[in-house]
C-alpha cells in the first residue's frame, strides 16, 4: 500500500492539481476553507514528491502539510524555501488573531513576512469579516502593506 499524507488548503479559494503517476492522469481539487472548515484530502506521498520538485504550491503555500511526524518534516525539508512556506501559510484563527492581538507595529512587523499575493488576499479576506472592529492604526497598516492609499477602500 503506498503511503499518504494530508495536505490542507488554509485559504478560502479552490486549489486544483493534476497528476500523471501510474500512467494514470489523477485530479486532485480542495475547495478552501469555509466558514472556519479547512479542505484536508489524503494523497499518496508520489504526489507529495512530485509538488515539491515540479511546483511551487509549498513555497508560496499554497497547500499546507498538516501533521507533525518524521514523514513531513522529512518533506518540509525538501522544500525549496521553507521560510517562504512558513511565513505564506496561516490559518483563519492565526490571522484573526494576530490582528486582533497585535498592537499596529506587531502588526506591521508580522505582514512583512508575508510575501505571496494570494497570502496578503487571505489575509485582507479573513480581516473584512470583522473589519469594523479593527483599530484605525491597524487598517491603516493594512492599507500601507496592501499599496492602498486610503484604508477606507481596503475591503472593496
Amino acid at each position: 500500500m503506498t503511503e499518504k499524507v494530508k495536505l490542507a488548503r488554509y485559504r478560502n479559494t479552490s486549489y486544483f492539481v493534476g497528476y500523471t503517476g501510474d500512467g494514470a492522469n489523477k485530479q486532485y481539487t480542495w475547495t478552501g476553507s469555509k466558514n472556519g472548515k479547512v479542505d484536508v484530502k489524503e494523497v499518496p506521498r508520489e504526489l507529495v514528491d512530485w509538488l515539491t520538485m515540479s511546483s511551487v504550491c509549498f513555497d508560496k503555500g499554497e497547500l499546507v502539510l498538516i501533521e507533525e511526524n518524521e514523514e513531513s518534516k522529512e518533506i518540509t525539508d525538501s522544500i525549496n524555501d521553507v521560510e517562504t512556506y512558513v511565513n505564506n501559510t496561516h490559518t483563519k484563527e492565526e490571522i484573526e488573531a494576530m490582528i486582533k492581538s497585535s498592537t499596529a507595529a506587531q502588526l506591521k512587523k508580522q505582514l512583512t513576512e508575508i510575501t505571496v499575493e494570494a497570502e496578503k488576499q487571505f489575509v485582507i479576506d479573513v480581516a473584512s469579516e470583522f473589519s469594523d472592529d479593527i483599530a484605525k492604526g491597524k487598517l491603516t497598516v493594512l492599507a500601507d502593506w496592501m499599496g492602498v492609499e486610503d484604508s477606507s477602500i481596503l475591503f472593496d
